[in-house]
């Protein structure tokens, strides 16, 4: 009488110290027992098709769930495509109410708990899953692209374009910053010559709701009259839609601006400062398992003596070569109401745009 008991107490105990929270199939339980050795050194992740992963898991944010596999390399999986995981290492957990724990992480039976606590909440109330402050390293990812045209006979030309994304991320915050730069000459004389570099940090209050403390954007384009252009602002975000597939947030407010033309007429101001508002749209599209399509625009509302109001649109792919290696088409354009002249009386075009093919490779 004594044995059945004593069985029953130690499945509950069992049950208990692996944090299982949800009724689990005797089946689940028993494969569960045989599969996963080793939970101090790996990370392991169940499938809804019943497989499992051995590795280490990266983080999960906008749905995806970023996962090490020696074998397999980086797999990135749909959040919906997980069934369990089980995770001894320490991570920092964002939930729907805008709660944030940190601790091991176990997920079963459509329930998250972590560490130690006593409160459990529905997975489909799991935000973000970011690395704890032990792991620093691992919020940060970073990609370099480059991009060459060299043409050489009866014209010298020569074009090149570098760019760089980095990304922190964490359960209740993200920073963003990118950078691209071009260069064109033809015959030894430079004929296009622009630097744009930007940077957010972001703070989600909801799932959906972010608000933005800090912006910034620098901007050169001396054939635009444009020596420096610095903007300070902060703002809010929303996302209108978020899906696997299709990601949709807009953002806007005040910002600060600074510019500092190339050459004026005797006379003129050789810079201007004023207050400006910004709109962003920023739409990601997962259009094929290895191709990505993405959509960024912003519209910067500015006094014409500093240039009027600028807009500036991006359309790109980026293609999969490799797990660490992409190619990336992009089509920019750059719009200025009101260009100021320069020295001799010429006005800049209101238009530019280039096509950028480059390789990127993510560090």
């Amino acid at each position: 009488m004594h044995y059945p008991l004593c069985l029953l107490a130690l499945l509950i105990s069992t049950s208990n110290n692996a944090n299982t929270t949800g009724s689990l199939p005797d089946t689940l339980l028993e494969e569960r027992q045989v599969v996963i050795k080793q939970a101090d050194k790996y990370d392991w992740l169940r499938l809804n098709s019943g497989e499992w992963l051995k590795g280490e898991l990266k983080s999960l944010y906008d749905k995806k769930v970023e996962f090490e596999s020696d074998i397999l390399d980086t797999l990135i999986i749909d959040q919906e495509d997980i069934y369990m995981v089980i995770s001894g290492r320490s991570h920092s957990v964002r939930f729907n109410d805008g709660t944030v724990q940190q601790g091991s992480l176990n997920i079963s039976g459509g329930y998250v708990v972590v560490g130690n606590s006593p409160s459990q909440y529905r997975y489909q109330d799991l935000v973000s899953i970011a690395p704890s402050a032990e792991d620093e390293l691992s919020a940060w990812s970073i990609k370099v692209g480059v991009g060459a045209n060299l043409s050489r006979g009866n014209t010298e030309q020569t074009e090149l374009s570098a760019s760089v994304d980095i990304k922190r991320r964490t359960a209740s915050n993200r920073l963003l910053i990118t950078a691209l730069a071009d260069r064109t000459a033809n015959d030894d004389k430079v004929t296009e010559n622009n630097v744009r570099a930007n940077g957010t940090f972001d703070w989600f209050y909801t799932s959906s709701l972010y608000f933005r403390p800090v912006f910034f954007e620098y901007y050169r384009d001396p054939f635009q009259n444009i020596d420096n252009k610095y903007t300070l602002g902060a703002g809010f975000g929303y996302y209108l839609i978020d899906t696997d597939k299709l990601e949709w947030d807009i953002g806007a407010g005040p910002a600060y601006q600074r510019t500092e033309f190339s050459d004026v007429a005797a006379g003129q101001d050789t810079s201007n400062s004023s207050t400006s508002f910004y709109f962003e749209s920023n739409l990601d599209y997962e259009w094929r398992t290895n191709v990505d399509l993405k959509f960024d625009y912003r519209f910067t509302f500015a006094e014409n003596a500093s240039g009027g109001n600028a807009q500036h649109a991006l359309a790109g792919a980026s293609i999969d070569i490799t797990n660490d290696i992409d190619l990336d088409l992009s089509l920019v354009w750059d719009h200025l109401a009101s260009p100021v002249a320069n020295a001799d009386g010429s006005i800049p075009k209101q238009d530019d745009y280039k096509m950028i093919v480059s390789l990127g490779v993510e560090l």
